[in-house]
């Protein structure tokens, strides 16, 4: 309950996490609260968030991880993360002047160096060592921004999730799908019979488990994909770089809590 909570108040966990997670299980919390919920309300209540608690947590932390491992087979798709594909010379994400003031930014103020045109087309897995080195560096000074970088990571990590949680997603969806036509009658198993015309009046139970669930399918299968993923990490990556002019010179040192001493964070 207490990591529940904690994912709650968080803007990331809340949005990127535990929202993919609530997606997934709404096909099916939304008729058991709709059909069993006037019977027992306070035992399903009770019941109803013990178990939605547990499942959430549960559904949240699969999607943190199997969202991790989708961005590992899609690096390898991609070539490398936004943010480094960005950086390279023979990339045209950006033009080549706001890239050139990118790479002086890192070079003067992250005291990073970084590899010329010829030196990157001569060793590519060097130079994007470089990058990576300098976006690392400049996430960990932009970590406590909470304005417009925080809610394109929030919103790189929510696609990437959804993404990973897809297969599950349009499972859950298609359970709700089944049983909002049982509640609504339309549908029966003795005898095997669908009767369409009940759809005109499923009742409260049947219009919303099927309505939410119909939506939520066409949005897994129509909308999250991995062009969707791919964007938003680029979006990302380039907020991420307008920081750079807006760093003090040496924001890549720390200093040394015994010496006093301008030291490199690397």
């Amino acid at each position: 309950m207490l990591n529940l909570v904690q994912q709650i108040l968080d803007p990331y966990d809340r949005t990127a996490r535990l929202t993919p997670a609530l997606l997934v299980a709404l096909p099916i919390l939304v008729p058991l609260v709709c059909v069993y919920g006037p019977k027992q309300p306070t035992l399903t209540a009770v019941v109803g968030l013990l178990a939605s608690c547990g499942v959430l947590y549960t559904l949240a932390s699969i999607a943190r991880g199997e969202g991790k491992k989708l961005e590992e087979r899609l690096i390898k798709v991609w070539g490398g993360l936004p943010s480094t594909i960005a950086l390279r010379h023979q990339d045209t994400f950006l033009d080549s002047v706001t890239k050139k003031r990118y790479h002086t930014d890192i070079v003067d103020k992250l005291g990073i160096p970084l590899p010329t045109p010829e030196e990157e087309a001569s060793d590519p897995a060097i130079a994007d060592q470089a990058y990576m080195g300098a976006t690392r560096r400049l996430r960990e000074l932009t970590r406590t921004d909470k304005n417009l970088l925080l809610k394109e990571n929030i919103a790189y990590g929510f696609h990437r999730n959804m993404l990973a949680m897809k297969a599950p997603g349009i499972l859950s969806s298609l359970f709700g799908i089944v049983y909002g036509l049982f509640i609504a009658k339309a549908l029966s198993l003795w005898p095997l019979e669908f009767t369409p015309e009940r759809l005109a009046t499923p009742g409260l139970a049947g219009g919303v488990t099927l309505t939410i669930s119909a939506l939520l399918l066409l949005a897994w299968c129509l909308y999250f994909d991995e062009d969707k993923v791919r964007r938003m990490g680029f979006v990302y990556a380039e907020r991420l770089l307008e920081h750079l002019p807006s760093l003090p010179k040496g924001g890549g040192k720390t200093r040394s809590k015994r010496t006093g001493k301008s030291t490199s964070a690397e």
